[in-house]
C-alpha cells in the first residue's frame, strides 16, 4: 500500500465512524434518553461526586484530585483501546458519544479511589487494590450489564480485575509523591 492509498483508506475508515456515530447518537436520543437506565447512568456521574465534595479530605483535596484526574485519563485511555479492539461496548450512554462511558470509568471509580486514598491512608495499598478491582470488575461491571450500560464482548472480568487494581496502585503512587508542594516563583 502507497501512502496516498493509506490516505485514502483512512478517509473511508473516518467516514464509517462518523456513520457508526451517527447510529450511536439516533439510539441514545430515541431509544435510550430518560428511561429508567439512562437515569441510573446519570445518577452514576453525579452522585459520587457529590459524596466525595461532602467526605473529602479539605487538606488534601488537590492532591487527591489530581489522583482522581490521572485515573480518568487512565481509564479513558483503557477504555477507548478496550471499545476500539471490540472488547466491550457501553450500549446505553449518558451522553451520545461512541467510546466514553462518563458514569462508571470518569465518575464511580476514580471517586472510590479517592476515597480509598483518604479513609485509612497508612492500610495496606495492595489490599486496598485488590478491593478497588474486585469492586470494579466483580461488582460494578456485572450490575452495569444487568442494566444494559456494559456490554463485555471478547473480555474477562479477570482482566479488568488486575488493570483496575494496577491502576488503583498507581493512583497511590502518585498520591504519595512529595512534589505536590506550593507553588513559589522564587524557586
Amino acid at each position: 500500500m502507497t501512502y496516498k492509498q493509506g490516505l485514502s483508506q483512512i478517509d473511508k475508515a473516518t467516514q464509517k465512524i462518523i456513520e457508526a456515530n451517527q447510529l450511536t447518537v439516533d439510539s441514545i436520543m430515541n431509544a435510550f434518553l430518560f428511561t429508567w437506565q439512562w437515569w441510573i447512568a446519570l445518577a452514576m456521574m453525579i452522585v459520587p461526586w457529590i459524596v466525595w465534595a461532602i467526605f473529602r479530605d479539605r487538606q488534601n483535596s488537590a492532591r487527591l484530585f489530581s489522583v482522581g484526574l490521572l485515573l480518568m485519563v487512565i481509564s479513558e485511555i483503557q477504555d477507548t483501546i478496550g471499545v476500539s479492539f471490540g472488547n466491550w461496548v457501553y450500549p446505553v450512554k449518558i451522553i451520545p458519544v461512541a467510546t466514553v462511558n462518563f458514569s462508571f470509568r470518569l465518575s464511580v471509580l476514580p471517586v472510590l479511589a479517592m476515597l480509598l486514598l483518604q479513609f485509612k491512608p497508612r492500610f495496606n495499598p495492595y489490599i486496598k487494590a485488590i478491593l478497588y478491582g474486585g469492586f470494579g470488575a466483580f461488582v460494578g461491571l456485572p450490575l452495569m450489564t444487568a442494566i444494559d450500560l456494559y456490554k463485555k464482548l471478547d473480555w474477562s472480568l479477570i482482566y479488568s480485575f488486575f488493570i483496575l487494581s494496577l491502576t488503583y496502585l498507581v493512583g497511590h503512587w502518585f498520591s504519595r509523591r512529595k512534589s505536590f508542594g506550593e507553588i513559589n516563583k522564587n524557586n
